[in-house]
């Protein structure tokens, strides 16, 4: 596919899953699609990071406090100090372009987020912001309300029209949360009996995208929806 232009890799936590993640990074280094990988950094250790430092990837970890007590009531894990130690050790052999944190804004974590962005500044890295939604993802915390959001409403969805979404079964999706958009609950079609451009010269692939481009979902603007130079440029 030489138009692709970005993998996105996500889970769960696809670092499970690591020695066949390097096998996919490996089998698409001489394709200039750039993999963004995101993760909780928890299996972010230097081992990883040296084997993919030199391939063309983007490593965003989800961090939405730097307090040790909050860390546990938010990650269910006391996982605070192999994280950003992980963290700290990726910077030294990735470039600013390489790496990234991303929080989650939630009444939970509003008053942490400021210190994440301090952390960022410190090491030198990108930190966004994306708003809490628990629609498919069962979660627990507490969307804020909309005046004190992230995202205003009129922003576009970042993924309408530029991205695909491939499920395990090989289902394809406009984006993980298509079946959240009214009259889009079916996939575009299956890889494993449909090929990829007829899914996308289907008039049901039209209805969908165009949905989309009204979709006032939070994930609208996730980083793995934003176009390859936004906020990833080298400092």
């Amino acid at each position: 596919m030489p138009w692709l232009e970005e993998i996105c890799i996500v889970g769960g936590e696809p670092l499970l899953f690591r020695e066949r993640i390097i096998q996919i990074l490996k089998s698409i280094a001489d394709h200039p699609c750039r993999t963004v990988l995101i993760t909780n950094g928890v299996l972010l250790d230097l081992t990883f990071v040296a084997l993919v430092a030199k391939l063309n990837i983007h490593l965003v970890v989800s961090i939405d406090t730097v307090d040790r007590e909050h860390w546990q009531f938010v990650r269910g894990r006391d996982t605070w100090e192999q994280v950003l130690n992980n963290l700290r050790q990726a910077r030294k052999l990735l470039r600013p372009d390489q790496l990234s944190v991303q929080s989650v804004l939630a009444q939970e974590t509003k008053d942490h987020l400021a210190g994440v962005q301090l952390l960022c500044e410190e090491l030198g890295v990108h930190h966004s912001i994306q708003d809490y939604m628990a629609e498919g993802f069962n979660g627990e915390w507490t969307a804020l309300p909309s005046a004190e959001k992230k995202i205003p409403d009129h922003e576009p969805c970042h993924a309408a029209g530029r991205n695909l979404s491939i499920m395990p079964n090989g289902d394809v999706f406009t984006c993980f949360q298509q079946s959240w958009i009214p009259n889009c609950q079916s996939a575009l079609g299956n890889l494993r009996s449909m090929p990829m451009l007829q899914m996308l010269s289907s008039h049901y692939m039209d209805s969908v995208q165009t949905a989309m481009r009204q979709c006032n979902l939070p994930c609208k603007v996730l980083k793995c929806n934003q176009k390859n130079n936004d906020h990833h440029a080298a400092k």
